[in-house]
């Protein structure tokens, strides 16, 4: 697990509770006094594939901390193309 993101970091968000695991997959787009506003991408189904989110979809850049959520690399190949992908369509800095 991470303790410090770094700027445009691919991270992998692991919202835990007693009875759901939730994985989704964002980009970091600031860091200020340890918050991070990072991006959604996509989410993990229960079959545990990659999909994308709408752009159109509310909430899209959420704030968290490293006490919020567990954060992970983003390692799978797969996944960082598909989230190239989308950031290339419907993001522009």
């Amino acid at each position: 697990m991470l303790n410090k993101l770094a700027k445009n970091q691919y991270v992998k968000i692991i919202k835990s509770d007693d009875k759901n695991k939730q994985i989704e997959y964002g980009v970091v787009l600031n860091e200020q006094d340890n918050k991070y506003e990072i991006m959604s991408i996509g989410f993990e189904n229960k079959r545990g594939h990659f999909l994308e989110y709408p752009i159109d979809v509310a909430s899209l850049v959420q704030t968290y901390t490293t006490q919020d959520v567990m954060f992970d690399e983003v390692k799978e190949n797969e996944v960082r193309r598909k989230m190239n992908f989308w950031l290339e369509k419907n993001y522009k800095s």
